[in-house]
């Protein structure tokens, strides 16, 4: 653990000392059972704006940023409960002087909504997640294709007697991966595969041009083929 961290776990603890001698030393009237009921729910609310501090909420290492898109109402949750919860202990100990059993049930029942709301916090992080993860697992295989293309372009520097008809065509099909988006069709992925391959062999072939050109035109075409069906493959 860090300086900043104790640091930060110091001040929690000095806060909460400090709640809890506020609360004993102007209890007044207060029972001790309600005493305490009040000085926990103090402690929690306190807590609930602290713990940002000390558990930072936001994971910037997450590249999903998952717990960003439920931020809002991670918030909502917490300053709704702080208000309705300081109301009451305000209104059942000033105003209408209630009974601790009532006290506590109404607590109870704060305490059940701010649990719902951050049961559906986790929910909708996790809903952020599964949608980067799959954004990221449709995005890979383009990432792949476009890899295989540099690299046939890279062996293409390298030789210096290639025709100008196949590389003209190599760097159409080089551009037209501008225009390719991911896509979570399921037939995609084999077209993606048999891309790559395709790819891997014209490569392969492009070290012996002449005694590989058949073989090179008719994975050439093959490759024109599939690039322009996958040009045309969007996600449902």
């Amino acid at each position: 653990m860090d300086i900043k961290k104790i640091l930060s776990l110091l001040s929690l603890l000095f806060g909460i000392a400090i709640i809890i001698t506020a609360f004993i030393l102007f209890r007044g009237a207060l029972s001790d059972n309600i005493l305490i009921l009040n000085m926990v729910v103090s402690v929690i609310v306190f807590g609930l704006f602290f713990i940002d501090i000390i558990v930072p909420w936001v994971d910037f290492n997450d590249k999903s940023h998952s717990k960003v898109g439920s931020l809002g109402l991670r918030w909502f949750m917490t300053w709704f409960y702080a208000i309705a919860a300081i109301v009451a202990m305000i209104s059942a100990n000033v105003v209408y002087d209630l009974s601790f059993s009532t006290q506590l049930i109404v607590h109870l029942i704060l305490f059940f909504f701010l649990s719902l709301g951050m049961i559906g916090v986790l929910y909708s992080s996790s809903g952020v997640k599964q949608v980067f993860e799959q954004e990221t697992k449709n995005r890979s295989g383009v990432d792949e294709m476009k890899n295989a293309m540099h690299k046939l372009k890279d062996a293409m520097n390298e030789l210096s007697n290639l025709p100008v008809g196949f590389i003209k065509r190599i760097n159409r099909l080089d551009e037209n991966m501008r225009f390719i988006s991911p896509s979570n069709n399921k037939g995609v992925i084999e077209s993606e595969r048999l891309f790559i391959k395709t790819v891997g062999e014209i490569t392969f072939a492009i070290m012996d041009f002449s005694s590989n050109k058949e073989r090179i035109e008719s994975n050439l075409k093959k490759l024109e083929s599939i690039s322009q069906t996958r040009k045309n493959s969007y996600s449902n």
